[in-house]
């Protein structure tokens, strides 16, 4: 009698144990849900991208703990900061780590012309903003860009 009783205790226990593990399970990573290419502001509403000027990559994910995001340009004609630098010198598997939902990286298109900017946690990808970037010149806090 006691084996039969200690047995419905223990597959009990196992039971409950394992709903509770279930509930308080982290969610599966809800990957990258939005990119966004700020403005600056020298440029106006039609052309706020030029070539050489450095602008903020926004790239917000679902939860607000996510391991990190990777910000690529589909162009190349670009550089990311601290991105490139910490691939190049510390780490080359640095991706943008994730504050609040929000990664954050600094871009700089090095030519113009159409850039997607994508941003993803897996290899399945994410979403992409795609902008044009016109011939530019930083100035001051913002940009001078070429019609």
């Amino acid at each position: 009698m006691r084996a039969s009783r200690a047995t419905r205790v223990s597959s009990l226990a196992v039971v409950v144990c394992a709903a509770v593990a279930t509930w308080f399970a982290p969610a599966a990573s809800a990957e990258v849900v939005d990119v966004t290419v700020v403005p600056g502001l020298g440029g106006g509403p039609t052309t706020p991208y030029g070539a050489g000027c450095t602008y903020l990559v926004v790239a917000k994910t679902a939860a607000s703990s996510e391991p990190g995001v990777s910000i690529v340009d589909f162009n190349r004609a670009s550089t990311f900061f601290p991105q490139e630098l910490i691939w190049d010198t510390i780490n080359p598997y640095y991706v943008s780590p994730v504050i609040l939902g929000h990664a954050f990286t600094l871009w700089t298109p090095t030519a113009p012309g159409e850039h997607s900017l994508m941003a993803y946690q897996t290899s399945a990808g994410g979403p992409i903003d795609t902008v044009t970037v016109n011939p530019g010149v930083p100035f001051g806090p913002g940009c001078i860009v070429a019609p």
